[in-house]
């Protein structure tokens, strides 16, 4: 008998992909950037987000015609996207190798939203069961950032922090987190000499 948590992840994959029935044939080749499957697709990513960014600095637009644009382009993308991903792409060129490779990327976007919401819900628990440490780790870590969005220049610190999210996949995927991770853990957990 399945445990209620793998019965809840098959629901919400297939939830997932249904949601991303339309997309599919955009979903395959975005995926495959993403994991760095070719050595020049990390060189694509940043070359593309560099792009917009120095667009956005040359520009220098206010915050409200950068958000007003970005979710205008979303809408049109959403509106869009369906009609012509059916116009370039038959739906006989879909086969079972691709519905195999979209099961995958339904099941790790599904995975990761669902580490999300156990984030959360711990979380939540810290703030009930452990108050005092859930505020004072709350409040340092803002304060860390307050410090840092004060220091650092706003549109560099957020192309960092978009090209690391791009970037992640690909690190991930090819093995290349192991290592600093493995350096870290072990500079914090050797015995201190005095």
């Amino acid at each position: 008998m399945p445990d209620a948590s793998a019965v809840e992840k098959d629901k919400h994959m297939k939830q997932l992909k249904r949601q991303m029935e339309c997309w599919r044939e955009v979903i395959l080749p975005l995926n495959s950037i993403l994991l760095w499957e070719q050595s020049w697709h990390p060189g694509l990513i940043l070359g593309i987000t560099t792009s917009i960014f120095l667009l956005l600095w040359f520009m220098d637009p206010a915050i409200l015609t950068v958000t007003s644009l970005g979710l205008l382009l979303l809408a049109l993308g959403d509106y869009l996207g369906p009609i012509l991903i059916s116009t370039f792409f038959s739906a006989n060129s879909w086969t079972g190798q691709k519905e195999r490779k979209l099961d995958e990327i339904c099941q790790r976007i599904s995975n990761a939203f669902l580490q999300m919401q156990n984030i959360w819900k711990t979380a939540l628990w810290a703030r009930t069961n452990h108050a005092n440490m859930y505020y004072g780790v709350i409040s340092a870590v803002l304060v860390v950032l307050a410090l840092i969005g004060n220091t650092v220049n706003n549109l560099f610190l957020m192309y960092v922090i978009v090209n690391s999210i791009l970037l992640l996949p690909g690190l991930r995927h090819n093995g290349r987190m192991q290592q600093p991770i493995k350096f870290i853990c072990s500079y914090f957990t050797r015995p201190k000499s005095s």
